[in-house]
């Protein structure tokens, strides 16, 4: 037998071993081979494979940089050795290595992903010059490349026209597709985006930021089951995609897929087991599905490997329960004084004052609590007059305008339960209880509504959704009640009922009761010094932009009393005030008209409500996996000499 086929028949031997999982007879098989053969293209090619499948990267880039010099002309082994420098996070090498490879085959995306990088580097310069190169040596990008310009200089309708152009020539250029997508992406035009990224997808189902930008799309208008899809799409062409493989953890977790998510993490972890990003995803599943010890060694994990790291602290302290060691504190109050990204230090300074106040040291609680509160409220577009104003017009519009909307259209069901307040008002305890009845489903916080407003608000391109209430037809009011309805089925699953927990809903009444007439809304309410407090102890992972100031709380508050008491003067039989304090108090009576107001039977389940294992996405998850407790009344007192703003407004 020639010396040829005793290679291809030891390798064919290496090839079988490793289809069956002998993974480490091929890999001797292999080493045999080359030793005679060095230079077998086949056998190295298998060798990195396996060194890649059993999560030995450094091994498998010796043997690619073997491959580089022995096959010089083959560009998948610079490809392979970028992936695993990113891997392993040789973040210098695998820049150095994109830059060869783009040198030998510049695409559009090798040069956007340098261009990132740059960025991400804090030169900007480098950045612009690079994808200036790139498009001026490349005739045919060059009216994307104008494009691209218009759209940094802000002249958004010129870079259409430049993409536009490019499709009149070439109606299957798949780059201005996704440019053009890409626009209307960032101008919140998601329908289009989405449509525009679909048929690039259709021209080149391999081009994975397609793939990605589709993803995003998806997820970006709660489309998690279609997120999903791409997601999973991308991660076939690109499995070493860490951030799409978190990315799709996330998307597990929003669906309510605990267990496949988790895996994910845990998946993640195992390949790099010093990403904090990731520990800090695990803990907010773990902490979700209620294994409170998993989700804090999972934030300790994350302050380990970052111990900078803000949001972990954040993240214990937001369990409630946690008491931080002082050596915990000495830590946190010593990175402060490091030179940390503002939002880190935003979330330590909450944690701190979390710590403090554990520590029953109020006063010194209270200053990081207002320095966080300060230093965030900075960052943000918020103006407490604007809302008033919006409140203002939406009471004076439906005032008007009452008897003259159709409140007698949109989709029938009695399904939803609305539950709206201010944060931090108790209306995760409720949600609990009710959610522990055998016919109520106790879901999430859903967008739905608010996207609806946002959707008829464009009608007219005006800042509130009364504005066009008189341009929807009975067919649109049907529509967008069978579109709530439909888009939030996948939260759902055999109960009669379900919540949606959005405290943000209440300025929507109104809407709500045009396009789901029989729904039922439930008013959390608290004390107000207690309620308003609260949300100022609170770092909101996003949204709710008034809680930073206490002056902005209080006015918020004082708008939500004044709206709600007009809604109940024109639906006065269909909102149920409840009372946090009130369940405290007296809870089996107070579910018990809760529940009459909502047409059910009383269950004693409703009043073993902690004892459920269903997940709690909310600030109060561990509080409300606890018997009703009274301690958490009157408990702004605690911190009566630093609220003077707040019992002003409240003549408290």
């Amino acid at each position: 037998m020639s010396d040829l086929n005793n290679t291809n028949y030891a390798f064919k031997n290496a090839f079988d071993l490793f289809k069956d999982n002998n993974v480490n007879e091929a890999h001797e098989q292999l080493e045999e081979i080359l030793k005679v053969y060095p230079e077998d293209k086949d056998s190295l090619d298998l060798i990195i494979l396996i060194y890649i499948k059993t999560n030995k990267p450094n091994k498998a880039i010796q043997f690619v940089n073997r491959c580089i010099s022995l096959f010089p002309d083959d560009i998948s082994y610079l490809e392979k050795k970028y992936k695993l420098l990113t891997f392993i996070g040789d973040q210098n090498a695998a820049f150095d290595c994109l830059i060869a490879l783009n040198k030998i085959s510049p695409t559009i995306e090798s040069i956007r992903e340098i261009s990132n990088i740059y960025i991400d580097k804090g030169e900007i310069e480098k950045s612009e010059e690079a994808i200036q190169d790139f498009f001026e040596s490349n005739k045919s990008y060059s009216e994307l490349y104008k494009g691209i310009r218009h759209v940094k200089a802000g002249r958004n309708k010129l870079a259409e026209e430049a993409y536009k152009n490019v499709l009149k020539k070439d109606k299957n250029n798949v780059d201005a597709l996704r440019l053009l997508g890409l626009l209307a992406f960032k101008q919140n035009n998601y329908p289009i985006a989405e449509k525009l990224f679909i048929r690039g997808i259709q021209l080149n189902p391999t081009f994975k930021l397609l793939w990605e930008n589709l993803a995003k799309c998806f997820r970006l208008q709660n489309k998690f089951q279609q997120a999903q899809k791409a997601f999973e799409n991308l991660l076939k062409l690109d499995p070493n995609n860490l951030e799409a493989m978190g990315a799709l953890g996330t998307i597990h977790i929003r669906l309510s897929n605990f267990d496949e998510g988790i895996e994910i993490y845990q998946t993640l972890l195992k390949q790099n087991n010093k990403n904090p990003r990731v520990h800090l995803s695990l803990g907010h599943a773990q902490k979700t599905v209620g294994n409170r010890s998993k989700s804090e060694q999972s934030y300790i994990n994350a302050i380990k490997n970052f111990p900078l790291c803000g949001e972990a602290y954040w993240s214990l302290a937001n369990l409630k329960t946690y008491k931080f060691s002082n050596k915990q504190i000495k830590s946190m109050e010593s990175a402060l004084k490091e030179n940390i990204h503002d939002l880190e230090k935003i979330q330590m300074l909450f944690a701190l004052g979390k710590a403090y106040e554990s520590n029953k040291n109020f006063d010194v609680s209270f200053k990081y609590y207002e320095e966080g509160n300060w230093l965030h409220r900075k960052t943000l577009d918020y103006n407490a007059q604007e809302n008033s104003d919006s409140i203002d017009k939406t009471i004076e519009f439906f005032n008007k305008n009452t008897n003259k909307l159709n409140f007698n259209g949109g989709n029938k069901t009695n399904d939803p339960i609305f539950i709206l307040g201010l944060p931090r008002a108790g209306s995760t305890l409720i949600e609990q209880i009710l959610s522990s009845h055998s016919l109520i489903e106790g879901t999430q916080e859903h967008h739905n509504i608010m996207t609806i407003g946002r959707k008829i608000r464009s009608i007219n391109n005006t800042d509130n959704y009364t504005d066009s209430l008189f341009e929807l037809k009975d067919e649109d009011i049907l529509e967008y009640g069978n579109k709530y309805i439909n888009e939030t089925m996948w939260s759902r699953k055999e109960k009669n009922f379900f919540i949606d927990k959005m405290p943000n809903n209440f300025p929507y009444i109104g809407l709500i009761k045009m396009i789901l007439p029989n729904a039922k809304i439930v008013d959390a309410r608290r004390n107000p010094l207690d309620g308003c407090f609260s949300c100022f102890k609170q770092f909101f992972a996003k949204g709710q932009h008034f809680t930073y100031d206490l002056d902005d709380i209080a006015r918020y508050y004082k708008d939500y009393e004044r709206i709600m008491l007009f809604w109940n003067s024109i639906f006065p039989d269909s909102i149920y005030k409840i009372s946090y304090e009130d369940v405290i108090e007296n809870p089996e009576s107070e579910v018990k008209k809760l529940l009459n107001y909502l047409e059910l039977d009383f269950e004693e389940s409703c009043m073993d409500f902690y004892k459920s294992s269903r997940p709690v996405k909310t600030a109060s998850s561990e509080q409300v996996r606890q018997p009703i407790y009274k301690s958490a009344l009157n408990y702004w007192k605690n911190f009566e000499n630093d609220l003077s703003v707040l019992s002003k407004h409240f003549n408290e």
